[in-house]
């Protein structure tokens, strides 16, 4: 394991002006040993990319360390390029990938082990929230997961793992994802005033209707 030490300390993260940015640290709590919780609402690939060689160097070193991710699997929150990687990297059973389909938008970012650290803020794993949103992040550092700091974080994230379900290949099959969209959408509608919903479902539905009428024409 690890004999990587680090001062307790308290740290803010964002996208242009602080010294550590939230890309950046996100690859550093792959440099500690034990398991990594990765929790976002939105994970694409090319976020994934940036993090992807922090994530084998963790698998690799030690056969203990192990890669928890919860996610979306809806076609407009998750890659499905991801899970496949994953699954192809995990020749030792240290990733473990599942899902929570009912509008999952928290962002929490943890890896217990010597030195825990826990990142929390807004950002998701994108390039977007990489280099182009301003976010807001705190990441902390303890000298142990009962830390009074950090615990409530690791209950929290262990009780959602317990509450999801293991993602499966046929769960981001193309269709299937596409599907989950559409049903977190209409939900998400139905809490909204319907003059809302029309305002902002009609041009869209018009926009996509004149598309298909120029491509017919063309």
């Amino acid at each position: 394991m690890s004999e990587l030490t680090v001062e307790p300390s308290v740290r803010v993260l964002d996208t242009d002006d602080s010294d550590t940015r939230f890309q950046e640290a996100l690859s550093e709590l792959f440099d500690g040993d034990g398991t990594v919780y990765l929790i976002s609402g939105y994970f694409t690939y090319q976020g994934y990319l940036t993090i992807r060689e922090d994530i084998v160097s963790f698998l690799e070193r030690s056969r203990e360390n192990e890669l928890v991710a919860i996610v979306s699997p809806a076609s407009d929150q998750f890659s499905a390029r991801i899970a496949h990687d994953l699954w192809k990297l995990d020749e030792h059973d240290q990733v473990h990938l599942y899902k929570k389909s009912r509008g999952l938008h928290a962002k929490l970012y943890f890896r217990d082990g010597p030195n825990p650290r826990c990142i929390i803020g807004s950002a998701n794993i994108t390039q977007v929230a990489f280099r182009y949103n301003i976010e807001l992040n705190i990441d902390m550092t303890r000298e142990s997961t009962d830390h009074p700091d950090l615990k409530p974080f690791l209950d929290w994230v262990r009780e959602l793992e317990e509450r999801s379900r293991p993602l499966r290949r046929r769960d981001v099959f193309a269709p299937v994802q596409v599907g989950g969209s559409f049903v977190n959408w209409s939900n998400k509608a139905r809490l909204l005033p319907k003059r809302d919903v029309a305002i902002r479902v009609i041009p869209v539905l018009l926009l996509v209707f004149l598309f298909s009428v120029f491509v017919n024409i063309l």
